[in-house]
């Protein structure tokens, strides 16, 4: 048995719908909240408190470290590290809005349309800064640990890629949401 289209955006279920959207918006804009703190408390947990071959490796340095990775190369890394991390968290903390208005019943607003529009900006840079970021750190840690020779690592992998398309998804999801404004607004002079 199918259902209809139709039937499924029956005034009859309407109430149901505007009930989910409600119950999961809310989730959704607690989900931004952890996932913020989770990830700066991982970050700064991660450059204090990481050995120094875990760094190396993830940073894409082989070869022997002649030389500890010092707490001001560490910290100079945090800050470093933290830069797309910030944008992200703001972005976070944009669409958290957007989810509250969501769950609040208020869903094609202008605050809205912001909130997802500067979502998918700090994720474009964030992505944008990921591979350049970890560049300078690669640098930065190969200068401080080898003896001889320093190193550059560019890593672009399909995580960058998908994360550019998500981005620019939740982008073009923006712009029709604002056009929708604008259509509705054209309308309402009407009557």
């Amino acid at each position: 048995m199918s259902v209809s289209l139709s039937s499924e955006l029956s005034r009859s279920t309407r109430p149901a719908r505007l009930a989910r959207i409600s119950a999961i918006s809310r989730l959704l804009a607690y989900a931004c909240t952890g996932i913020s703190f989770v990830l700066a408390v991982g970050l700064l947990a991660y450059w204090l408190a990481s050995p120094d071959e875990a760094i190396l490796r993830d940073a894409g340095l082989t070869g022997i470290a002649f030389h500890p990775i010092g707490w001001l190369v560490r910290l100079i890394a945090l800050v470093v590290s933290a830069l797309p991390l910030a944008g992200l968290i703001w972005g976070l903390s944009r669409v958290r809005r957007c989810f509250n208005s969501f769950a609040a019943g208020r869903f094609f607003t202008a605050d809205n349309v912001a909130g997802l529009r500067d979502l998918a900006i700090a994720m474009l840079a964030s992505t944008v800064m990921k591979p350049l970021i970890g560049a300078l750190l690669s640098i930065l840690l190969s200068w401080q640990t080898y003896a001889v020779g320093k190193s550059v690592v560019i890593a672009f992998g399909s995580d960058t890629l998908l994360a550019l398309l998500f981005a620019g998804l939740v982008a073009v999801t923006a712009w029709v949401m604002a056009e929708a404004n604008a259509i509705a607004d054209e309308h309402a002079q009407f009557v």
